[in-house]
């Protein structure tokens, strides 16, 4: 997913725009004239837009009921629960039908979130709550059971609670904070089953810090100490300060015995045999630099023909400083004096240069594995064409992998899209990959190298990904590119959406190509739409080309998160005090916010860009709403994002691309409906 984030990946950050300020005061100002409250709420200046809201509603309006929904959203946005609960108990006598169930839901779940249990549960307990009334989606059913079982959770009815939350989770599988509170409830008496729902709760959230101390400690009773070891570990650098974790994590280890084969994985020899593939004559738009890795210290390579490491700048048939024959396997190192240094399968040092080394073939259509660089992580192996260049930096060696732009696509395609989905979205997929390595070709050339091999450009996972299909998406849309006046475009795609893609001015400041598009089902907005309406359209499912059975998954689409204040703390690298609030500090068209504003009982931090998902605890995208869970006490436990998409949702959407394809579009038609500002043409 170019250039912020990874298909089916924790997001990854790339820039944080935080610094510590006043903040904005709690001052209810009048509007300025001319300015309507959703004006004021979009450009994040919620407190002005929660005072103009009231204005009107001082005024007498003649349909009071929608500006109370829309303050409500506003007054749960600002940690005014109780204030939010007294409007919607308002507007629940107004309300009949379908209305009227999702006001009761939201009044009932509203209860319990801001910590009066006795209230949910005297409304749990009235005819007002008798069998969901009016809730006919099986979402709305699992999420009334969930809250149901958080309730009964808080109350100490054990019982009551584990069957709920088994309920709960038969209708909506994914809700990670469900599977851990049942695992926590089902550990004393059923351990076993409870492992496997914190496991789900780590598979579907891995950025779940709470669960992986219980796990832990559940792997240890049954005496899986390498994996408690391990998990604790993780535990410790997400959880510091916890002296119960330590002790644990220390008598975990003291059953782990060292073993050279687990603590040094490229020290190992390298059974498999490299690929051979089919050459690819250069074409127009020539080769790429990869950069696979930065920092390393040991690589290890498996050559997969005869072939040759040479100092870069010696000249062809001139300086050779080693020959090797296929299947040997090297070892490159990285020296504190800034040399890189070869070992052959001996252990004998056959080059050392305080110049990038460079290995290549004679017969391109060798391939080599490389052990120690997936993705910036060590133990894993993958196959990669091309050159292979040792570059040396400080702090570690740089590694780079230097193939044509057509070959690079090979493996860019299959690690960004399944292999099975329609034709077209495959080959509009090739289309806008090849036109942002081109657009970003050079980039990084003060590291070595032109685009990441990491989401953070393209996801690129080599040879063993590449596949027929993808391959031939490549091969039938060679030499055609999207542009931007008359350079390549920077064609930015994300896995998911949620509906509605977001303006890159908006967004990132730059790149004026990138429109605010929504799914070709849905109509185009006007105007941003009211609180009310985009917590509701967030929290439904509307039916979209980014949401169709076997070509996307409802946790990309929908999903909600729960963080402890604490996780956000640590993720700040900061010592905030108490985090108090959350706010947003400016939404674009589709509703992702662009600025958030943390404020604490020391001080407040702006989070700014794609630095939101992960300083919120690793959320899936930076389209959501905030809500503040309490506990009978009035102290916050969590903060509830509920979101959709799966990305920065700028430039094409992949899951709604395959939607597309799906119904019979063209991969031409695909494109222009994404990226409306762009001509689509050869090279």
């Amino acid at each position: 997913m170019t250039g912020k984030i990874f298909t089916l990946s924790i997001p990854v950050v790339f820039f944080m725009c935080a610094f510590s300020c006043s903040g904005i005061p709690d001052v209810e100002r009048p509007l300025p004239a001319g300015e309507s409250p959703l004006d004021a709420y979009y450009a994040g200046r919620v407190e002005e837009a929660a005072a103009g809201l009231e204005t009107l509603l001082e005024e007498g309006p003649e349909n009071p009921r929608r500006l109370k929904g829309q303050l409500a959203v506003l007054y749960r946005e600002l940690g005014r629960g109780e204030e939010a609960q007294k409007l919607l108990e308002e507007t629940l006598s107004d309300s009949a039908g379908d209305t009227a169930a999702v006001s009761r839901r939201e009044l009932y779940i509203g209860y319990y979130l801001s910590g009066q249990y006795a209230r949910a549960r005297e409304f749990r307990n009235s005819g007002d709550m008798s069998a969901f009334t009016g809730l006919k989606d099986e979402r709305e059913q699992g999420e009334m059971l969930f809250y149901d079982a958080m309730l009964s959770k808080e109350q100490g009815e054990t019982e009551r609670a584990i069957t709920l939350f088994k309920e709960s989770l038969k209708l909506n599988k994914w809700r990670p904070i469900a599977w851990y509170h049942l695992g926590l409830l089902l550990a004393p008496a059923d351990p076993k089953e409870a492992e496997t729902c914190l496991n789900n709760c780590l598979s579907q959230d891995s950025a779940f810090s709470e669960a992986l101390f219980p796990l832990g400690k559940l792997l240890m009773e049954r005496g899986a100490w390498y994996q408690a070891a391990e998990l604790l570990a993780r535990a410790d650098q997400r959880l510091p300060g916890n002296r119960e974790l330590r002790a644990a994590l220390a008598e975990a280890r003291k059953h782990v015995p060292a073993r050279a084969d687990e603590l040094a994985p490229i020290r190992r020899k390298i059974g498999a045999k490299p690929p051979v593939v089919k050459n690819v004559a250069v074409p127009a738009e020539g080769t790429i630099r990869i950069g696979l890795a930065e920092g390393r210290t040991l690589v290890s390579v498996k050559a997969g023909g005869d072939f040759r490491i040479a100092p870069e700048g010696a000249p062809d048939g001139g300086e050779i400083s080693y020959r090797g024959r296929a299947l040997d396997q090297i070892w490159v190192s990285w020296e504190r004096d800034g040399n890189i240094t070869v070992q052959d399968e001996n252990g004998k040092t056959a080059v050392r240069s305080a110049r990038a080394l460079i290995l290549s073939y004679n017969d391109p259509e060798n391939t080599s594995i490389v052990a120690g660089v997936v993705n910036g992580a060590p133990g894993v192996n993958r196959s990669y064409r091309g050159i292979l260049e040792f570059r040396p930096a400080p702090g570690g060696m740089t590694v780079v992998n230097v193939l044509n732009m057509e070959e690079y696509l090979y493996g860019v395609v299959p690690a960004e899209m399944p292999v099975s989905w329609p034709e077209e979205a495959l080959k509009a997929q090739a289309i806008a990959a090849r036109s942002y390595g081109l657009a970003y070709k050079g980039h990084f050339a003060d590291r070595g190298f032109d685009l990441y091999g990491t989401p953070h450009s393209m996801a690129y996972h080599g040879v063993g990904d590449e596949h027929k299909n993808t391959s031939a998406a490549v091969d039938a849309t060679r030499g055609i590119i999207l542009k931007g006046g008359e350079a390549p475009l920077r064609a930015y795609f994300s896995a998911n959406h949620g509906g509605y893609s977001e303006d890159s001015l908006t967004m990132w400041g730059y790149d004026a190509y990138m429109a605010a598009v929504p799914d070709k089902r849905l109509p185009v907005r006007d105007s941003p739409l009211p609180p009310d309406e985009l917590d509701r359209w967030i929290r439904e499912t509307p039916p979209t080309f980014s949401f169709i059975p076997r070509l996307s998954y409802v946790s990309a689409y929908r999903w909600e998160k729960w963080v402890t204040p604490a996780e956000i703390a640590r993720r700040l690298a900061r010592n905030p005090g108490e985090i108090t609030r959350i706010t947003s500090r400016g939404r674009g068209v589709s509703g992702r916010i662009y600025a958030l504003e943390v404020r604490s009982s020391k001080d407040s931090v702006m989070v700014e860009g794609d630095a939101i998902w992960n300083a919120m605890g690793g959320l899936r995208s930076s389209l959501f709403t905030i809500d503040t869970k309490r506990n009978g006490e009035g102290k916050i436990e969590y903060f509830i994002f509920r979101g959709a998409g799966y990305g920065h949702g700028i430039g094409l959407d992949q899951h709604g691309a395959a939607g597309m394809a799906g119904a019979g579009y063209k991969a031409e038609e695909i494109l222009r409906h994404y990226y409306p500002r762009a001509e689509l043409g050869a090279l």
